[in-house]
């Protein structure tokens, strides 16, 4: 998670950088954009990805294309202040998920450049039946800091005593997901509430690092670390990632939310 910038000052991951300027995910990786035509035959959920200046570059593009692929296979579009689906809580109508990936360190400042009325919206989106998936910085935002979808401040990991990360740059971190033990990116990653919270995975410290929680009628998954990083992730950062691709473990939390 790196500090809050604008887009115009995002320069890692440069592979998937050609697809900040697409409108839809699909065009460029082969994720479906959101289409009604599509949905009413495939019978596809849709997703909305949020992506602008709380984010982080590069994080809604993979959190799009792991939504898309198998054995998810949603219908995924970008949702942000320049995208086709503006922050607006009408753009929620008839979306299965809204997705904030990771971002920068500053919530309340993350949390200040959304408009208020999509605040309340994605709530009363989430408490109507709607599901909310969040991944570091989107994790923090689920908390009173942002949208409100647990009942307190999500808190930090870093510098938890225990823990081996004390500062801000990106880790490779032991996470175990069930039973199995991951070697799992990770940076200033949040450290999630137990009140309310079945886990999914715990850092080794044993605090959660991925959980379900309910709020209203809906469903909202909250991730800590980074399961979704690619190999380009890793190896921007030049990091070793020992055991390989992490997303497939956190799937049993993306599709609780989504059942």
């Amino acid at each position: 998670m790196t500090a809050f910038e604008s887009p115009s000052a995002w320069t890692r991951r440069s592979v998937l950088a050609g697809l900040l300027t697409a409108p839809f995910v699909g065009l460029v990786n082969g994720c479906a954009p959101i289409s009604t035509k599509h949905s009413e035959t495939s019978g596809a959920r849709k997703a909305l990805v949020y992506r602008g200046p709380a984010g982080c570059e590069g994080c809604a593009e993979t959190l799009a294309e792991r939504l898309s692929q198998s054995p998810l296979g949603m219908d995924v579009a970008f949702i942000g202040p320049d995208e086709k689906f503006p922050l607006e809580a009408s753009a929620l109508s008839g979306v299965a998920l809204y997705a904030q990936p990771g971002g920068g360190d500053d919530i309340p400042a993350a949390a200040q450049s959304f408009p208020s009325d999509f605040i309340r919206g994605v709530a009363d989106f989430v408490m109507a039946g709607g599901s909310y998936l969040g991944v570091c910085m989107g994790a923090y935002l689920a908390g009173t800091e942002g949208f409100g979808l647990v009942n307190e401040p999500v808190e930090g990991q870093v510098n938890v005593p225990g823990f081996p990360v004390t500062d801000s740059t990106a880790q490779v971190v032991a996470v175990t997901w069930d039973e199995t033990s991951r070697w799992t990116y990770f940076q200033e990653g949040a450290r999630l509430p137990k009140e309310g919270a079945e886990a999914y995975a715990h850092y080794e410290t044993g605090d959660i690092a991925a959980a379900y929680y309910r709020f209203g009628e809906g469903s909202v998954g909250l991730i800590g670390p980074h399961p979704e990083a690619d190999k380009t992730w890793f190896d921007d950062d030049d990091l070793v990632d020992p055991d390989g691709d992490d997303w497939k473990y956190a799937i049993p939390l993306v599709e609780r939310i989504l059942s």
